[in-house]
């Protein structure tokens, strides 16, 4: 089983090592910033306050997580951002590693690469013809992306091994960043292998997640409205602590289809990204016309089940997964729920009039954020 370690907290970034029976060879974290619960529970940010934001959680959890007191000290004329465009350009690496760690000769790549699927359900690569990559000499790579399936991920890191080994340019470390699956660490797994055998001195490879390893629905996610292969969804999966007190803010949050939807449109093209989040609301909506009631899509998304247990069976159900959490975020966070699901909140959301004024709240919400 899989659980997280506090490893730091601070107001801007609270770090967990991520533990158990898949850390075999990689280094992993989930980090928590303000900027990523934001970015997470309310879609209709976009655009140039989606990047920003995105660049100041990646800058926080450069800063906080433990691998920063050695990142620090690296030449900077030894370390290189990879972008695969569009969606790493979001992050902002390049500028959050100047903000971090005050580096301002680092090398940025970029690679082209758009997913589709063919007849058959399956992801493939279009568009990654154009390339213009440096690899410094003994290098720290740096990379950030959202990462669903995957194909991405591989596509590129398929040309950067292949471009290092054949100009005999050898990398010492990749540190990656994302909102993501486990799809990521699945082949980080595989190149940290194929790195430490063409690359002697190759040592570490470290991934973090934001707000946690989320889940990737499938064929067998029991929702009703979904996007295989890439809707990244908070259940089930390993959060973290603080992402998941963030979801008793609001009872839209634990609602939102995906943590992230579309990266690429999100900031570059807000129109068509926008179009795509309310017509779920709206898709949402017509469910509550059909019957559907504001429980039921709440125990969907967001089952709950062990925060309805009496605190000692919460505390000990939450100690397996998050170790160095204390009692009093645990009090904190099984109170937030308890302030939810009040007598008249339970009463009201049996009802499908609840589901629906929910839903006609975040289409206003939605169309504010249009202008």
């Amino acid at each position: 089983m899989e659980y997280i370690r506090l490893a730091r907290r601070h107001r801007r970034a609270a770090v967990y090592e991520l533990k158990g029976e898949y850390g075999d060879s990689l280094v992993r974290y989930i980090a928590s910033t303000p900027e990523t619960r934001e970015i997470c529970n309310r879609p209709e940010i976009t655009g140039v306050r989606y990047t920003d934001m995105l660049e100041a959680a990646i800058t926080s959890a450069l800063l906080h997580f433990p691998p920063a007191s050695t990142l620090r000290r690296l030449d900077p004329r030894t370390v290189g951002v990879i972008h695969f465009l569009r969606g790493s350009l979001n992050f902002g690496m390049r500028r959050a590693l100047a903000r971090a760690y005050g580096f301002n000769v680092q090398s940025s790549s970029f690679i082209t690469s758009q997913r589709e699927r063919d007849k058959y359900g399956r992801w493939f690569i279009t568009e990654n013809q154009y390339r213009k990559i440096i690899i410094p000499p003994h290098a720290t790579l740096f990379f950030a992306d959202v990462i669903a399936t995957g194909v991405t991920i591989s596509n590129g890191m398929d040309i950067v091994i292949n471009l290092a080994k054949n100009s005999g340019t050898p990398i010492r470390q990749i540190c990656f960043f994302t909102i993501g699956c486990h799809k990521l660490e699945k082949l980080l797994r595989q190149y940290h292998a194929a790195l430490r055998a063409i690359f002697p001195g190759y040592e570490r490879t470290v991934a973090v997640y934001f707000e946690g390893k989320f889940h990737l629905a499938d064929s067998k996610t029991a929702v009703r409205i979904k996007h295989q292969g890439t809707d990244l969804m908070r259940s089930p999966c390993l959060l973290a602590p603080e992402f998941e007190l963030s979801q008793y803010e609001s009872v839209a949050h634990p609602l939102e289809r995906c943590v992230i939807y579309d990266a690429g449109t999100r900031a570059f093209d807000v129109g068509e990204y926008m179009d795509k989040l309310e017509s779920y609301w709206r898709e949402l909506r017509h469910l509550g016309e059909s019957g559907w009631t504001l429980e039921r899509a709440l125990r969907e998304r967001w089952p709950e089940e062990e925060y309805r247990l009496p605190f000692e069976a919460f505390r000990k159900a939450k100690a397996a997964l998050w170790q160095g959490v204390d009692d009093a975020f645990l009090r904190r966070l099984h109170a937030a729920h308890r302030r939810r699901w009040t007598k008249a909140f339970a009463r009201r959301a049996k009802t499908a009039r609840a589901l629906i004024e929910v839903c006609d709240r975040r289409l206003r919400e939605i169309a504010r954020a249009r202008t």
